[in-house]
């Protein structure tokens, strides 16, 4: 039997984003869906693979405010630098084939 252990330190927040990625000092930025954050990660989908271990800059573009209203702003990085943890290709998500999972790096 396989275990699973949860690895985050943090709670997340659901939430539903536009958000923006880069490769870290690449000029391509590629469109995406924010869905879940904490002060010290997020998770978002989108239709390119990226590279676990790559550094990317994360911009948020626009925040919904639909049934994800109770996105604590506060706590919500509009621009971040952050690690790419895992990249898994999903199968259910029409337009989104990839769900990515990423760690910021704190200011120092």
């Amino acid at each position: 039997m396989e275990s699973n252990p949860e690895k985050r330190c943090e709670d997340r927040q659901n939430c539903d984003a536009v958000i923006e990625w880069a490769y870290f000092n690449r000029g391509d930025c590629f469109s995406a869906r924010l869905l879940n954050f904490s002060t010290g990660g997020g998770y978002f989908v989108c239709g390119q693979p990226l590279i676990p271990g790559a550094t990317v800059l994360i911009r948020v573009r626009d925040v919904s405010s639909g049934d994800s209203g109770s996105c604590d702003r506060g706590i919500l990085r509009t621009t971040a630098l952050g690690e790419v943890k895992w990249c898994r290709e999903l199968s259910s998500e029409p337009g989104a084939r990839f769900g990515i999972g990423v760690r910021y790096h704190f200011p120092v």
